[in-house]
């Protein structure tokens, strides 16, 4: 276990970079404190690359490389992290960033500070070690990635790259690494790349009234019929469809499975009526396979005894590459009763996903086999989340979600007390980034 990499790690965790939708509420204090600490902790990089405040906090690191044909690659995860929550919950104050058990606790251990050590630890080493890329490297980190806020700060730093006529060749971003296949059935490990991810959108279901007293209520309420308006949605999803991504996805996992599930697994399509019966017993499945809504906040009237003007229910949709917010408004308007309205609060449509065929993605596995030896199971994947990789589609084909951190039981959940991370798994990322540098 390298101590520097562990400190390092402690010292970003002890900064407390919460965002919130409203940058108001923000305290930008903290964001550039933490931009004193990675001065400190990184010195050779912030000497080496030339580094741009983008927007408010956003950070672009640029080192110049050689002339040659290779695009540049870039590196990315976000400064910013959730709120704590209780702190009466954490077995160790949330950003103390104390080691117990082999692991630093605390909250944005591994989402994503871990990300930021780890690329930032590769690229100070190199630049000590006198390497010269013949490409130009780029590490960009938002601070905003954690909330639906009205500007993004990845947006800004994807535009100020456009506006410099930058094409990127690869980008890596937050995502999965490297397991060990033996808890899925493999004999060997399972190196697993989310080539896309779907989209976000938010919805409003509503109804405008006249209002009045509750105690004449007439034929029923606003905020009723856009209650039968979600259940209808519910009554009637969006249908399972089979993306290529998906279908290699699961063809790969079929490795890992054993019975019935491998053989429908291994044919998604020539067993596609088995593989929609088991997406219906299969939240992570049915995921997959379809645009997915979810009602998660409703409204009505301020107090009991009034009959609400505006009744609305907003619906999180996580998009299916092919759909679009045309495709789904008339899809929810054909399925709503005509006295009941709907609109897309915010989000886009799902970008484009990377391909397997191109160098970039080869070289993930030749890494992976390099570290863990020849049977290494490549796992092309859909993640169903979001990251801020998703803005970077229109200047780069190759946007991965992969880190190559080594995980296993000992890492605690993201966004939930008591996150944590093993001290040594950042080595194992460390040394994935390192072979995509010099291998590229």
């Amino acid at each position: 276990m390298n101590e520097k990499y562990v400190e390092h790690l402690q010292g970003m965790v002890r900064i407390p970079t919460v965002s919130n939708a409203d940058p108001s509420q923000m305290d930008f204090g903290q964001f550039e404190k933490f931009h004193q600490y990675l001065e400190e902790a990184y010195p050779a990089i912030h000497k080496k690359m030339e580094k741009k405040i983008i927007g408010r906090a956003g950070l672009l690191y640029k080192w110049t490389g050689k002339k040659s044909d290779k695009l540049p690659v870039l590196l990315m995860g976000h400064q910013d992290v959730v709120p704590e929550g209780d702190h009466a919950k954490w077995k160790y104050p949330p950003y103390a960033a104390e080691v117990a058990d082999g692991c630093i606790w605390g909250r944005g251990t591994t989402d994503c500070k871990c990300v930021m050590a780890a690329e930032m630890e590769t690229v100070e080493a190199l630049i000590n070690e006198g390497f010269e890329p013949d490409f130009d490297i780029y590490l960009a980190y938002g601070y905003n990635e954690e909330v639906q806020a009205e500007v993004k700060s990845a947006q800004e730093i994807v535009q100020y790259l456009k506006d410099q006529g930058v094409k990127l060749g690869c980008v890596f971003d937050e995502g999965s690494g490297i397991t060990d296949g033996k808890e899925m059935g493999y004999d060997g490990y399972v190196c697993q790349v989310e080539l896309g991810e779907k989209a976000y959108q938010d919805y409003e279901i509503y109804q405008d009234n006249p209002g009045g007293h509750s105690m004449e209520p007439g034929q029923g309420t606003a905020l009723g019929a856009v209650s039968r308006a979600v259940v209808a949605l519910e009554a009637n999803p969006l249908p399972y469809r089979l993306t290529d991504i998906v279908e290699n996805q699961l063809k790969a996992l079929s490795r890992c499975m054993t019975g019935e599930k491998a053989a429908v697994y291994a044919d998604p399509r020539g067993r596609w009526e088995e593989l929609c019966a088991m997406a219906k017993e299969d939240k992570k499945l049915d995921s997959l396979l379809h645009t997915t809504c979810a009602v998660t906040m409703a409204s009505g009237s301020a107090q009991s005894n009034i009959l609400p003007e505006h009744a609305s229910m907003i619906m999180n949709c996580r998009v299916l590459q092919g759909d679009t917010s045309e495709s789904l408004l008339a899809y929810f308007r054909s399925v709503i009763p005509e006295d009941v309205e709907v609109r897309k609060v915010l989000g886009d449509d799902p970008e484009p996903a990377a391909s397997v065929e191109g160098r970039p993605y080869q070289l993930i596995g030749e890494i992976a086999k390099a570290n863990y030896g020849e049977n290494v199971l490549m796992v092309p994947a859909l993640l169903a989340g979001g990251t801020d990789a998703r803005y970077y589609p229109p200047i780069c084909d190759n946007v991965f979600r992969h880190t190559g951190f080594y995980r296993d039981e000992r890492w605690g959940a993201a966004h939930q007390v008591n996150e944590k991370i093993p001290c040594d798994a950042l080595e194992s990322a460390i040394k994935f980034y390192r072979g995509l540098l010099l291998r590229y």
